[in-house]
């Protein structure tokens, strides 16, 4: 790895073993030395290259439950199986 490049890819997701946390790369700046992240519940924060390693990233699969960051509840009638359906077939005629 070249000096000043680091291992964090945009649109993947690691896991922090330092804090524990899930979150999703969205952003990687070389001009500003800086990652941005976004943990699952929405939250963003940006990180450092120096601060990158401190955190201690493992790479993971991205969650099978992408609601997170958008706070909708399984009760939600926009998770009602005939409406989920309903615009997906919307789109699939198109």
């Amino acid at each position: 790895m070249m000096s000043g490049q680091v291992s964090a890819e945009t649109g993947h997701w690691y896991h922090s073993q330092i804090n524990k946390n899930n979150f999703e790369v969205v952003d990687v700046d070389y001009d500003a030395q800086s990652i941005e992240i976004q943990y699952f519940d929405g939250e963003t924060e940006n990180i450092g290259f120096s601060g990158w390693k401190t955190i201690v990233p493992t790479e993971i699969s991205a969650p099978q439950d992408w609601s997170g960051p958008y706070e909708l509840k399984t009760n939600d009638p926009a998770f009602d199986e005939y409406a989920i359906n309903e615009v997906l077939n919307k789109f699939s005629n198109h």
